[in-house]
């Protein structure tokens, strides 16, 4: 799959051309001047954000509590049954931040949907972003996973409705079927977390933001129990301050699956145990 923090298209500017053949260039922190949404405002508050996030929070426990057990017991292998509950419950957030693009523009092609969505290629500085970002997000979770076994608060550090363990040589299968559930689960949450709602967030909240959106993103994995939350707040709120520092999605993608992908294979693979 191509990822779209590789989309080259309009990384950084936008060119308005003028009546006379002259032209203005635009910085794209102005990609959303002069849009309004037809379905959720520019500016996005407390109340209006406790919806975004809980909605999706109350479907994701849905599909943990009601969907995958519903599957298991029809003889479904438990991690098949949840990619498909996590892709119901996540791929309506990738439709979400599409749609919600495209009713706020005039002229809703791809590119410009990108563009609105703050998807842009990564420069030096991005890349810089992102590895700092990952350079302390992993260690902090690596010490809060080894702090929570060894000293307190002694959680179970996977979710409450899935243990997820080494898988045996016969049921490699399963890699090809989480490779589409991983590219809707991070290309789905930070295009509507991060690409859509956090730059409404940002004229409410400020400098603030990207605390209320680890605050809020955490409380969407609440189904996920306590334990995983947990040891998951170092990149809960490393994601949101490093696009609002960057003003590119494509940061957050590529932190989120940074972090996501290795520890997943890891576990899986037996190389660290779950």
């Amino acid at each position: 799959m191509t990822w779209p923090f590789l989309v080259t298209a309009h990384a950084s500017l936008r060119v308005t051309y003028m009546s006379g053949g002259g032209h203005h260039v635009e910085p794209r922190e102005a990609d959303m001047d002069a849009r309004s949404s037809r379905l959720i405002p520019d500016r996005i508050g407390l109340t209006l954000s406790l919806v975004l996030f809980g909605v999706p929070a109350l479907v994701l426990w849905l599909a943990t509590a009601v969907v995958l057990p519903a599957l298991v017991a029809r003889g479904w292998e438990p991690l098949s049954a949840w990619f498909l509950a996590g892709m119901l419950a996540l791929g309506p957030l990738l439709a979400a931040a599409l749609a919600g693009a495209w009713t706020a523009l005039p002229d809703a092609s791809f590119p410009a949907i990108l563009r609105h969505l703050r998807v842009q290629r990564l420069s030096a500085k991005d890349w810089r972003a992102a590895g700092l970002a990952l350079a302390v997000t992993i260690p902090a979770m690596g010490a809060l996973q080894l702090f929570n076994a060894l000293v307190w608060p002694r959680l179970p550090p996977h979710p409450t409705f899935i243990t997820v363990q080494a898988l045996e040589p016969g049921r490699y299968y399963l890699f090809a079927l989480w490779l589409p559930f991983f590219a809707v689960n991070i290309v789905g949450e930070e295009l509507w977390w991060r690409g859509f709602v956090q730059p409404r967030q940002e004229p409410v909240f400020g400098a603030g933001t990207w605390a209320v959106q680890g605050l809020l993103h955490g409380a969407f994995h609440f189904s996920f129990g306590p334990g995983v939350m947990f040891i998951l707040w170092p990149v809960l709120f490393s994601i949101p301050c490093a696009v609002q520092r960057t003003r590119n999605t494509s940061v957050g993608m590529l932190i989120h699956a940074g972090v996501n992908g290795p520890a997943f294979l890891a576990v899986t693979l037996g190389l660290f145990p779950a």
